[in-house]
């Protein structure tokens, strides 16, 4: 049986591989200057992709995405939450910026990336709708509404088919029907959970395909789309990891269930130089606003309410209402550098 204290020790080793790897490469073109690989002239040089094999494409492509989801993976060592009462402000407190980074992030991130997918330009597409009036493009409102009823449906049907069907006689009715409240409660913070897990996926599917079609552009836009995504899955991946501990899920099985869901960016940074990028953009156009419907749903349906349970005092709610601002403002900070 694999146990994970054996887990930091072997992803200590492959990153330790990646970032050889990279300075390796990086020191073979050192004739030029330190500044050169971050100037505009740089990122915007063709490279004939036949001079690049698709295998080196892979390595490098690939090599990033795992980078990117070990990184998060390993700050969640050091995030002091569990399920215990002890921990709840604490929990709160991530849990606010858990729902201010998803809703930042569907706002400032996935639905305007999705239209960039859709129009192209987004400017002639305005000018183009104005002057003909032709009707505007529904694809990507369409996408964000089908996002949420999709996980509305889904946690409906979660709950009628686990609801169970048991019957109550006599006096033990008002206390069956009590535990039964009970029980529903807890599914529905499960269902929470999960639920976040399937728009986790979907959307390191999205930022796979992306840096598999950065790395077809070209050495140096892959390794700055790297930096990018790298500095929003770190805070998008602590907000992840309080929503599962919140479901009742323990920490260690938490990390490990945010560990799966890096296979949703590698099989995107797959599909994407499979694919040369060809379809990177018409993907991208329908995925983006359904994970961000899905992001609006958990945030406003399953994690805001949370926050409004109890008796919290003020002070409490104070620094949650700033933590959700933060996380917000993060994705502000972020969107500004893409």
């Amino acid at each position: 049986m694999f146990k994970l204290n054996k887990l930091p020790v072997l992803l200590c080793v492959v990153l330790t591989c990646i970032l050889v790897s990279v300075l390796g490469h990086s020191h073979a073109h050192s004739h030029e200057p330190p500044s050169f690989k971050y100037s505009k002239n740089a990122n915007e040089k063709d490279i004939p992709k036949e001079a690049v094999s698709n295998y080196d494409l892979y390595v490098k492509a690939l090599g990033s995405t795992v980078f990117i989801s070990i990184v998060p993976f390993f700050i969640l060592f050091f995030i002091p939450i569990d399920g215990t009462v002890e921990k709840q402000p604490l929990l709160k407190i991530l849990l606010s910026f858990a729902s201010g980074g998803l809703l930042g992030d569907a706002f400032l991130h996935l639905i305007p990336h999705a239209l960039i997918s859709s129009n192209g330009d987004v400017g002639h597409s305005h000018s183009h709708s104005h002057d003909n009036h032709e009707p505007h493009d529904l694809t990507v409102g369409l996408g964000v509404l089908g996002g949420i009823i999709a996980f509305l449906v889904v946690e409906k049907s979660v709950r009628l088919f686990s609801g169970g069907h048991g019957h109550s006689h006599g006096t033990d009715k008002k206390k069956d029907d009590k535990n039964k409240k009970n029980k529903a409660k807890k599914e529905e913070i499960k269902i929470a959970g999960y639920l976040n897990l399937a728009a986790d996926f979907a959307h390191n599917f999205t930022d796979g395909l992306a840096i598999g079609a950065s790395y077809i552009a070209g050495q140096n836009i892959g390794f700055i789309t790297t930096v990018t995504i790298l500095l929003h899955e770190i805070p998008h991946e602590i907000g992840d990891f309080a929503i599962l501990v919140q479901s009742g899920c323990s920490r260690r099985k938490a990390m490990f269930l945010q560990l799966l869901t890096a296979f949703g960016a590698i099989s995107g940074t797959f599909l994407s130089i499979y694919l040369q990028g060809s379809s990177e953009g018409l993907v991208s156009s329908l995925i983006l606003p359904f994970t961000a419907g899905g992001f609006i749903y958990i945030a406003t349906v399953s994690v805001i309410p949370e926050l409004l349970e109890g008796s919290n005092k003020f002070s409490q709610s104070i620094k949650e209402i700033l933590a959700l601002l933060a996380g917000v403002y993060m994705m502000v900070i972020i969107a500004q550098y893409e």
